[in-house]
């Protein structure tokens, strides 16, 4: 299936540096006392975990044609993540190893190797990168910086991985010794490298962002607001269930852009989306946003598509989520799908957060094969997979919190629904 071909085509990209490098891995002028366990693993370590941090940076530059080999931005730049955590931890590895390898003849290295106090430059270029690295995984993982921070402070991964390009190639990596792993190097240092200056420098004067006028803010309940916006410059066009870049500009809203779903497009090119406050920048437009303002758009994204699936679907949308099923149900309003057959699970604490009840009633109002269920943790508690009939025979669309996607994957693959019939999107990217 192609959504699951990128994951697979980074994954072996990145794994392939194990066979080449053993192509030479007896040569090492590296000194052991112990054994060459420790010089090879911290080799082995430091190709891997350069190779996936090169791919982390073509994962977030926002190549439009890649989404269609992950299913989704939203599948990018979790595996961003993942592949970045590792990395650094192969990276944090590599050092570690090394300084073992003075065991046990000159124990007391082992406390000060992975600092930057080596009589060699190249090296200690090494050192600066990886602490470089452990500080921004602080920022990311711990500390979690409020977002405009944190995007600034991101941007330093390309300086550190350059650092690291620069230490591998001062090292004395030798084209006459291994010339396959040499020219793979090579290859992700140029792909890392122009990634990173692509999405850091080039790409907000190069990428298409089109200008719209707040026409409409309307507060839903007291955490829920809805934003209808006019096109300034042109209409546009998207796939219902796509999400685009906002960035807000009026005073007090911090310019930086946030992905939010398209719950409605006319025929006009108002464009009406949600936004919950839950962090410092939601709460922001909560507070400041106001009609007359102006945004940037910059999209669309995203492969959520109700028209890629089986006739018979179950939708399950939690919290601000509802989003994606807000647009295919204002599309099927617009269009015959007698084809169609679906239940779409409206998820919520309470009824009160049930804003778009009355479009999902009068959907099914109009379309006999569309059923809407209002599930209430405070009444009915949370969706049960087991309650589906014939559950196996359907595709499931999900979009919610992170951890109610992370609890409802598992159990539908239990009941026998298959990996390639579960569609979800998640935009909790941490």
């Amino acid at each position: 299936m192609k959504r699951e071909m990128g994951p697979w085509l980074f994954w072996g990209t990145a794994l392939l540096v194990i066979p080449l490098w053993m192509i030479s891995f007896p040569e090492s002028t590296i000194r052991q006392n112990l054994k060459p366990f420790f010089v090879y693993g911290s080799q082995v370590t430091a190709w891997t975990g350069f190779a996936l941090f090169a791919l982390t940076f073509v994962l977030s530059a926002r190549l439009k044609w890649l989404e269609d080999y992950f299913g989704g931005l939203d599948k990018m730049y979790h595996l961003h993540h993942s592949m970045g955590k590792i990395a650094v931890l192969l990276l944090l590895i590599h050092p570690i190893m090394l300084a073992f390898r003075w065991v046990p003849e000159d124990t007391g290295r082992l406390i000060w190797y992975l600092f930057p106090v080596h009589n060699r430059f190249e090296i200690n270029i090494g050192s600066w990168a990886l602490w470089g690295l452990i500080l921004l995984m602080i920022f990311t993982l711990l500390i979690k910086l409020p977002y405009d921070k944190w995007k600034i402070s991101h941007k330093f991964m390309g300086l550190f991985f350059i650092l690291g390009v620069i230490h591998i190639y001062f090292l004395g990596l030798s084209l006459s010794t291994n010339p396959a792993l040499v020219i793979y190097l090579s290859v992700l240092s140029v792909m890392g490298i122009t990634a990173w200056v692509y999405k850091s420098v080039v790409f907000d004067f190069v990428v298409k962002k089109s200008r719209f006028r707040v026409a409409k803010v309307e507060r839903l309940n007291d955490k829920v607001i809805e934003i209808v916006l006019k096109p300034i410059d042109e209409v546009l066009s998207y796939t219902p269930g796509q999400f685009y870049f906002f960035s807000f500009h009026a005073e007090g809203i911090s310019h930086e852009s946030h992905p939010y779903t398209v719950c409605d497009m006319t025929k006009e090119g108002e464009i009406t989306i949600l936004v919950k406050a839950l962090g410092d920048y939601t709460k922001q437009l909560h507070r400041e946003l106001k009609t007359g303002a102006t945004a940037l758009l910059e999209g669309p994204y995203g492969r959520f598509d109700y028209q890629n699936g089986k006739p018979n679907q179950v939708w399950i949308g939690g919290g601000v989520g509802i989003a994606p099923f807000i647009s295919w149900a204002n599309d099927l309003k617009r269009q015959n799908k007698s084809d169609l057959n679906v239940d779409l699970y409206y998820c919520v604490n309470t009824e009160k957060e049930a804003t778009h009840l009355p479009l999902f009633r009068e959907l099914e109002n109009q379309m006999e094969t569309f059923r809407v269920h209002l599930l209430r943790a405070d009444i009915e508690g949370f969706f049960k997979p087991e309650v589906i009939q014939s559950i196996s025979e359907k595709d499931f669309f999900i979009c919610g919190p992170g951890d109610m996607i992370k609890a409802l994957l598992p159990k539908l693959i239990k009941l026998g629904v298959p990996k390639r019939s579960i569609h979800f999107e998640d935009f909790d990217f941490s």
